[in-house]
């Protein structure tokens, strides 16, 4: 039976590990490092009830010698550091992402993996999504010629999470390339199997951010009931669930302090000369929701969408077009249970992870060098710092 450690059991990794189970390969949590250790032992979870706790990775590490695995899930400012201390134990990783928020942790995390003996699945879900296997497919495949140029969007329908829970501390998460972009920029690099060689990038906070307090919380503000965001609004004007959440946790979106853009651009140039664009939107809604892409090539043009569910290929000498239709719903549109996959393989067969380290560093740093761009309002290199 695998042996999982995990550093930081927050909602995300918490749900990961426990999609392990689908494919009935034999595992156990066997240990958790996490300040909230005794909170999480006195809930109770039938897939804990054999599990260590512990206040720290450090302890955790040193005490559970026959780990087969360790999933760090950790808020994003420590990915790095935690990754870094699983690294000394050359054990298989899985890494939440972005893998690092700044330059200095992008060339420590090079320098901890540079030739790392065991598998380290960084969770990238989209690149391995059925519909972006499909895409890379029909690309290998030589359908629309090679790839010259992508435009590719997110328009995030969720997006309030950025500003009202913890994911508003810039300095935990390093603004919003690093938090949505990373994901893109990594299946673009994917499709075109070309690493970004230069980019430019701006982004902006036009509507979230204020002069309300950074501690107001929406039970407490005095706006309850004309706010917008507030979660009386958010039952009565947009029918988000059947009753207002009284007691919700949710905190000032239009506060002072609030750091992370609410829209992006990014144009990137390939090693073969392509080029992509990138926007990201942070307050659309409902069915203005958009993430995926379009590539074109001499041939045709492929056309995607996650939450359309279909991708279109047309092709450019003949007037016809085809439609590929995706039924079902699954965990980041099908990502995540390869993921899993990916990180049994790994612990138990060693299997190359399809999500490797080198993306995530490759994805992070670009991010790194989009944020550069957008706030020195010049044309980047997408190299190492040194």
């Amino acid at each position: 039976m695998l042996q999982v450690g995990i550093i930081g059991y927050g909602g995300r990794i918490s749900g990961m590990a426990k999609g392990l189970a689908m494919y009935g390969i034999p595992y156990r949590i066997a240990a958790i490092a996490d300040p909230r250790a005794e909170e999480i032992r006195q809930g109770n979870d039938p897939i804990l009830q054999d599990t260590h706790f512990y206040q720290d990775a450090d302890a955790m590490l040193a005490a559970e010698r026959d780990l087969d695995g360790v999933m760090v899930g950790t808020r994003c400012f420590l990915h790095t550091e935690m990754a870094c201390k699983v690294a000394a134990r050359r054990l298989p990783l899985f890494l939440e992402k972005p893998v690092a928020i700044t330059f200095d942790q992008v060339k420590q995390l090079d320098a901890a993996f540079r030739d790392y003996p065991a598998p380290v699945v960084v969770s990238f879900p989209l690149r391995l999504t059925p519909m972006v296997q499909t895409v890379k497919q029909l690309i290998d495949a030589d359908t629309i010629g090679t790839v010259e140029h992508v435009v590719a969007f997110n328009d995030v329908p969720y997006g309030d999470v950025y500003y009202y829970a913890w994911y508003r501390n810039y300095d935990q998460v390093g603004g919003l390339f690093l938090q949505k972009a990373t994901h893109d920029l990594d299946y673009i690099y994917y499709l075109l199997g070309q690493k970004p060689r230069s980019l430019c990038a701006m982004n902006a906070r036009r509507i979230y951010g204020g002069d309300k307090p950074f501690d107001l919380r929406c039970v407490d503000c005095d706006e309850w009931e004309t706010c917008p965001e507030s979660p009386f609004n958010l039952c009565y004007e947009r029918f988000q669930g059947d009753e207002v959440q009284t007691a919700s946790g949710r905190m000032c979106l239009f506060a002072k302090d609030i750091q992370n853009e609410d829209l992006g651009n990014l144009i990137l140039e390939y090693e073969n000369g392509a080029q992509a664009s990138y926007t990201q939107n942070f307050y659309a809604r409902f069915k203005a929701a958009r993430r995926g892409a379009r590539l074109y090539g001499y041939k045709g043009t492929i056309h995607f969408d996650w939450y359309e569910n279909k991708i279109h290929v047309y092709k450019h000498q003949l007037p016809t077009e085809e439609t590929i239709d995706f039924s079902g719903e699954m965990s980041h549109f099908g990502g995540d249970r390869e993921l899993c996959l990916d990180f049994l393989r790994g612990m138990r067969d060693g299997t190359p992870s399809r999500s490797p380290i080198s993306a995530g560093i490759l994805s992070a740093l670009t991010c790194l060098w989009a944020r550069e761009s957008a706030q020195t309002r010049r044309y980047c290199d997408v190299v190492m710092p040194e």
